[in-house]
């Protein structure tokens, strides 16, 4: 989620994400680059707790220095592990999608099925359980595929204006660290 947030911010940023026992990926916007010292093959998919962290950049900042990769392939990661098949959290069930450009096989991580999946929504403007149809694939799996596309950018969206946003299911562990704000009230005037 705040990946995609991010990346609709006009201001130059620096992203870090740290996952469990891994070390930190920096993520470079203006530039679609990141630079991670462990290759994406080992990429965690299911890390019990990430942090993230946001760096303001000036116009001048040089780019990442260093071994540095095209995002494209790390957002394709992201998106596939992040939402367990349900709609990323910026998108909603019964939205349409149809694919804008192509993403690089040759260098993302995928099976055959999320080939296919990719290669059936170029066909068209279509919602997650068409493409799953149309694709011989589960839902669940085709959402995944929607979602890492979405985060990287590569889909065309029509919002379904009836339904509403997802939002992520709060753990016990999360609910626990939410502040209790008390009670709020009125002021008389």
């Amino acid at each position: 989620m705040a990946v995609h947030s991010i990346q609709q911010i006009a201001r130059p940023i620096l992203i870090t994400l740290s996952p469990d026992d891994y070390p930190t990926i920096i993520i470079d916007p203006r530039h679609r680059e990141y630079a991670w010292s462990v290759p994406l093959s080992q990429f965690p998919d299911f890390p019990t707790e990430v942090q993230f962290g946001t760096y303001p950049l000036t116009d001048e900042a040089p780019g990442l220095g260093g071994e540095i990769r095209g995002v494209d392939a790390l957002f394709w990661m992201i998106g596939l592990s992040s939402f367990a098949g349900a709609p990323a959290t910026w998108l909603r069930w019964g939205d349409k999608f149809k694919l804008k450009w192509w993403p690089d096989l040759d260098v993302i991580p995928h099976t055959p099925e999320q080939a296919k999946l990719v290669k059936t929504i170029a066909r068209g403007l279509m919602t997650t359980e068409k493409l799953a149809s149309l694709a011989g694939s589960g839902i669940a799996e085709a959402q995944n595929v929607i979602n890492a596309l979405s985060l990287m950018g590569a889909l065309r969206h029509v919002a379904d204006r009836s339904s509403a946003p997802t939002t992520p299911p709060i753990t016990p562990e999360m609910d626990a660290r939410i502040p209790d704000r008390g009670r709020h009230s009125r002021r008389g005037g």
